[in-house]
């Protein structure tokens, strides 16, 4: 008669030697994957004909497209066709699409004379195509400081605040209003750093004949990458905080009841390492402006699709090679609140 204890035995040896050999599960295992691992910063990501198109940081504006939002993702050239007369050489930063009236609007921030090595402005282009080419809109720029080196801007940041560094703007992002109004949200470089506001034109190619721009919100630190939404009577602004090379880069919320004062506005953590276990989880844009789809960057390292982890700057190790890849995400908004429900993955 076989011994069934002997048996027992010997089977929960066999599975100790094969856990071992798996080797312990680890939090990789829950972290979500990108849905386009290339170096694609501060996605913007619209729905047009055929699918979706995203934009990133980059020389001329690099863009890719899929059907879906999990991919998979291809990557294409610059849309947009030259800088405007008024720039200098140098990468655009951190872009905004939009269909306005049946054209295509790309917002982009571009450098200038005048402001050092990184000064930048923000100009308009326009697009029959969400795949351009854009060709830029006017001979001045949208959004630039009076002391910079162009045409006076349609927002000239006047009278100059002597609290602000002169550094210039960036991260331009469209909003329309629930009352159909257009507007520009951009922040001011450097620290201490200012989300603004200015009203454009119906067809979103201008400022509005007498609007200026106003200040929103305002911190000693790095906020940025501003993106606002409508949600159940409140406004809620996602913005960026702290150091873009570093895990500690993070997504926060703000809720207002007014389109202009926020200073009674609620807030909480939307994306950090702690609730998501990525690096950096950063520049994160609502398609559209719409309330179930967030795509955002994080680093990853090594070629792999593992997030990098660790202290430091990771644009400045070269040996750990790493980007920042794009991560889609789902919403929804309880009380008005914006929630992670989940991930999409690679496919």
């Amino acid at each position: 008669m076989p011994n069934r204890g002997a048996a027992r035995l010997l089977v929960l040896l066999l599975a100790t030697v094969l856990l071992a050999l798996a080797g312990p599960a680890t939090a990789a295992d829950d972290v979500p994957r990108p849905v386009l691992n290339v170096d694609f910063p501060d996605p913007a990501v619209v729905a047009a004909p055929g699918g979706l198109v995203a934009y990133s940081t980059g020389d001329r504006v690099p863009h890719a497209w899929a059907r879906r939002a999990d991919g998979s993702w291809q990557r294409g050239r610059g849309v947009l066709t030259h800088r405007p007369s008024w720039s200098r050489e140098g990468g655009v930063w951190a872009v905004d699409v939009v269909r306005v009236r049946n054209q295509w609007l790309l917002y982009y921030a571009t450098p200038v004379q005048g402001m050092g090595e990184h000064g930048r402005c923000i100009g308009v282009a326009r697009s029959a195509s969400a795949r351009g080419p854009f060709r830029p809109v006017g001979s001045r720029p949208l959004v630039c400081p009076s002391y910079a080196g162009t045409p006076l801007a349609q927002d000239p940041l006047l009278p100059r605040d002597p609290t602000l560094p002169r550094a210039g703007v960036i991260d331009p992002s469209y909003f329309r209003d629930h009352d159909g109004t257009s507007y520009l949200v951009y922040k001011t470089d450097r620290t201490p750093s200012t989300i603004r506001l200015v009203q454009l034109t119906d067809d979103g190619q201008a400022v509005a004949e007498g609007a200026t721009s106003v200040e929103l919100v305002r911190s000693a630190g790095v906020i940025e990458n501003p993106s606002m939404v409508w949600r159940e009577g409140g406004y809620v602004l996602l913005l960026s905080e702290g150091d873009w090379t570093r895990c500690g880069y993070r997504t926060r919320w703000l809720r207002s009841a007014s389109l202009v004062d926020w200073t009674a506005a609620a807030t909480g953590m939307l994306l950090d390492t702690a609730l998501t276990g990525l690096c950096g989880p950063g520049g994160a844009d609502l398609v559209d402006g719409g309330a179930t789809r967030l795509f955002l960057h994080g680093w990853t390292c090594r070629g792999t699709l593992l997030p990098c982890e660790g202290r430091g700057k990771w644009d400045h190790k070269p040996r750990q090679r790493g980007i920042r890849s794009m991560y889609a995400a789902t919403l929804h908004w309880p009380g008005g609140v914006p929630e992670v429900t989940g991930w999409l993955g690679p496919r």
